[in-house]
């Protein structure tokens, strides 16, 4: 479908800007576009730390399970000629432990940094309109991503930037593809949990929360950036309820939902490439730059 070149319409509850001048609107557009691609940039460039750190995480993640399934499989172990060795099930078993906990760790560094990632995400989809610098020193119109003048809405009244696509219009792929990484940051994070979940020693009654902090100043990236707020995970909470139910308290989880948790991690569910794609050709194809 063809992006409209009409002025969007506006809610009955967003303020109503005065319709920039021709002049003023021959002024912005430069700012704006020069604006619109340092921030797609910036979209781009986080979408390939996130696709980095997502294949770091599935690689940890991976390691950590296979490690915790042969320590758990030790003691049935067929180890054919080595198995009159004396305490090699025994020596066997606590290098595995030990490569759990090695490994414990790493799937947190991977999905800090897809939160890093998802961060760099919102902050460039939230800078792309671009106002009126306010300046009584000096007659040189000015320009910046943050709002001085309440009467500047930072959209140019809803004009094409480029050639077709408004400001608004701009905005609304850019959420879009945001709110995919967003969806799927919950899932990491939640398979995140399940995997610390791994090494509870035996008796213990609880396992990490989803409102637990998995490393610190995690709730601050979260708030700052608005990712999302509070404790809860609206995307997820069937999937997670049939999770928890497959669980016992103080135990590790079953090797079922371990392989779920692999094969979700895998599959980036919430994530789709082909959308993604469509969306990064229409804006270079405006904007005349390559983002694919």
């Amino acid at each position: 479908m063809e992006p409209s070149a009409a002025t969007p319409v506006r809610h009955p509850s967003e303020p109503c800007y005065p319709t920039p001048s021709p002049s003023s609107l021959r002024q912005w557009r430069p700012a704006a576009q020069r604006n619109l691609r340092n921030q797609w940039s910036r979209l781009l460039a986080a979408k390939a730390r996130w696709l980095a750190a997502d294949d770091a995480g599935r690689s940890h993640a991976s390691a950590l399970v296979n490690a915790h399934l042969s320590r758990s499989y030790m003691p049935g172990m067929d180890l054919g000629v080595l198995r009159d060795m004396p305490g090699i099930r025994d020596r066997a078993s606590a290098k595995l432990a030990h490569k759990e906990v090695q490994c414990r760790e790493m799937p947190i560094s991977a999905y800090k940094e897809m939160v890093l990632a998802v961060s760099d995400l919102v902050k460039a989809s939230h800078a792309m309109r671009c106002f009126s610098e306010v300046s009584s020193s000096s007659p040189i119109v000015r320009f910046t991503d943050s709002q001085d003048d309440l009467n500047d809405s930072g959209d140019g009244g809803g004009a094409p930037v480029f050639k077709l696509i408004s400001m608004s219009e701009f905005e609304g792929l850019a959420q879009e593809l945001v709110e995919m990484f967003i969806s799927e940051l919950q899932l990491k994070r939640l398979i995140v949990l399940e995997l610390l979940s791994i090494n509870l020693k035996e008796g213990a009654d609880s396992s990490p929360e989803w409102s637990d902090e998995l490393y610190d100043r995690e709730l601050y990236e979260f708030l700052s950036t608005r990712i999302w707020s509070g404790d809860s995970c609206p995307l997820l909470e069937n999937w997670r309820a049939d999770v928890l139910q497959a669980r016992l308290p103080g135990r590790s989880p079953s090797h079922e939902v371990l392989q779920v948790c692999l094969t979700s991690w895998l599959a980036n569910v919430n994530i789709k490439m082909s959308r993604i794609d469509e969306i990064l050709e229409l804006v270079g194809e405006e904007m005349q730059i390559r983002l694919c």
